[in-house]
């Protein structure tokens, strides 16, 4: 006899546990762009980013496929005025996924735990990176504008503790942001490497690294050039 979609859905429920890979994915993306949203008494996990990540929704989808019942769905959405493409795709609802909530939101607004800091390795960092990391002039920033400099602290300090990296905090926009200077860029692509999916290995190539189109220093052409050349390069 052929079993109803809510007997799927059980079935996939009740085997799921989560792997040590899955928990690192999971952290990583938390710490990034990536929510947990109750439904009913649990909670189930969403993954939305721009359609020119789709390389990046497709692995985390693969991740997690134990525990999904749909394909990504790629759409267009107005933000203001504008349209963009998306690329989302959420979990079933599970009891681990509520866990992972209560951990990490406080009044329905993310925060970083001790648990969470402790818990972070070489592919909760490169998975973080993917998300919200980005090349600089030289070096590389992870932007973790919605956290306190207490919060920002204490994920430098986990970073330098877990993978020997020494990272900094700097001030942008008012927040502050994880900076990784040049020096320590190819010690960190070492380390992280094996997880950076192909096309976001250009964030780890400082601005100055990069050919440059015309010979001014700083261009502000030639900074929307670079702009130009990285999404297109990312574009699955």
């Amino acid at each position: 006899m052929r079993k109803t979609p809510r007997e799927v859905f059980n079935y996939k429920k009740n085997e799921f546990c989560l792997t040590k890979t899955q928990r690192s994915v999971l952290i990583g993306t938390m710490l990034g762009d990536s929510g947990l949203r109750f439904r009913g008494i649990n909670c189930r996990l969403h993954i939305k980013h721009s359609l020119k990540q789709l390389s990046l929704v497709n692995y985390k989808w693969r991740i997690f496929e134990p525990i999904i019942s749909m394909k990504v769905r790629c759409f267009s959405q107005k933000v203001g005025m504008k349209d963009y493409n998306f690329a989302e795709f959420v979990t079933l609802t599970h009891p681990i996924f509520t866990y992972y909530y209560q951990l990490f939101y406080k009044n329905h607004k993310k925060v970083v735990v001790d648990e969470m800091a402790t818990a972070i390795d070489p592919l909760v960092l490169a998975v973080w990176i993917m998300d919200d990391g980005s090349a600089e002039y030289a070096g590389l920033s992870i932007q973790t504008h919605s956290f306190s400099e207490v919060e920002v602290s204490l994920l430098i300090k986990a970073i330098k503790k877990n993978i020997g990296i020494q990272a900094s905090k700097r001030i942008n926009k008012g927040k502050y942001i994880i900076y990784f200077p040049f020096r320590t860029l190819r010690d960190l692509k070492a380390k992280l490497g094996k997880y950076i999916l192909p096309e976001f290995e250009y964030k780890f190539i400082p601005y100055r690294e990069k050919p440059r189109r015309d010979c001014t220093p700083d261009s502000d052409e030639n900074r929307s050039m670079i702009q130009s050349d990285l999404c297109s390069n990312v574009q699955s």
